[in-house]
């Protein structure tokens, strides 16, 4: 029970770090879905080159989507156990956790959403612009 207790020890970070990869793979599993994108494929003609269509193309789309996510995983079982790290590097604890782990990815998400915002309100007003301003439109009064 004491080795669970303190946030910067080695078995509460090994199990948290675990259970980040185990919840990485099942979201992906859940969310993203392979039998689908396969019968897209074949409907609309599309192939992988050496893959057959239907299940075979399933399965492997299953194997690389499963690849993709081990490194990913394990990069968010890093930054989510860096403030251990950075404490163990004699960084006080409350700075530790301010700066690492799940408030680095809020903060990143965060950073992203509102960035991909600006870009959204920026094209629409920029196609706003473009149907105002044509050359060969009357303008309306």
């Amino acid at each position: 029970q004491t080795a669970f207790g303190d946030i910067f020890g080695f078995w509460y970070n090994l199990v948290f770090a675990l259970l980040i990869i185990i919840f990485t793979y099942f979201y992906t599993a859940i969310t993203v879905p392979t039998n689908k994108m396969a019968d897209d494929l074949k409907r609309n003609g599309g192939f992988i080159a050496g893959i057959r269509p239907g299940t075979e193309t399933a399965d492997y789309l299953d194997k690389i989507m499963s690849q993709i996510t081990l490194p990913g995983s394990i990069f968010l079982a890093l930054v989510a156990i860096f403030p251990a790290f950075v404490s163990l590097m004699g960084v006080t604890q409350q700075w530790a956790l301010f700066y690492g782990g799940t408030s680095l990815l809020i903060m990143v998400g965060v950073a992203i959403d509102t960035m991909q915002q600006i870009n959204a309100y920026l094209l629409n007003r920029h196609y706003d612009g473009l149907i105002k301003t044509g050359k060969n439109r009357k303008a309306v009064a």
